[in-house]
């Protein structure tokens, strides 16, 4: 599988991406372009987009900190859901890191819900108990609870905080 970073939206692939990411995510997670344009300028942001034989396979969107890697966004184009690929982007991702790897999932309301956690448990994530609120992308929307997921194992509570310092001043302010 080929990866590739977009760094602008005028990388021919943004497109591609624009509609697996409005297809994945429901508009109060998704960032506005504006947000997007903010957040290629920021060093600590990444867009890897995975390719196979020219296939737009799927993407992980994630902020770089000096501890841990913060996996903002994590899709697979719906071609290609249910065929392995969203556990081999993980691994694959988590072999070329060497940092705790931290995600956030919606909290567990119904069986999409529970199988999207066992996913992430089968790809040796550990669930974290802390109660946390995930800031609106949008002024149109409420802030919302989320699981933080993490590699490796559960985080301390100082690296707890340290995320949610991150999330808020440096994530969400892109």
């Amino acid at each position: 599988m080929d990866i590739l970073e977009i760094t602008r939206k005028q990388d021919p692939l943004f497109s591609v991406f624009k509609q697996v990411y409005a297809a994945s995510f429901p508009i109060f997670e998704q960032r506005t372009e504006e947000q997007q344009e903010r957040a290629f300028q920021s060093p600590n942001y990444h867009l890897a987009v995975y390719l196979k034989e020219n296939r737009f396979i799927g993407f992980i969107s994630y902020w770089n900190f000096s501890t841990y890697i913060y996996i903002e966004h994590l899709a697979i184009h719906e071609n290609f859901r249910g065929q392995g690929y969203g556990s081999s982007l993980l691994d694959e991702f988590n072999k070329r890191q060497h940092k705790t790897l931290l995600l956030e999932i919606d909290p567990i309301t119904d069986e999409v819900s529970a199988n999207r956690l066992k996913f992430y448990k089968k790809c040796g994530f550990f669930e974290n108990g802390y109660k946390h609120i995930h800031p609106p992308y949008r002024n149109a929307y409420q802030a919302h609870p989320l699981i933080i997921l993490t590699t490796a194992r559960p985080i301390t509570e100082d690296e707890y905080i340290q995320f949610s310092f991150d999330l808020r001043d440096i994530v969400m302010a892109n």
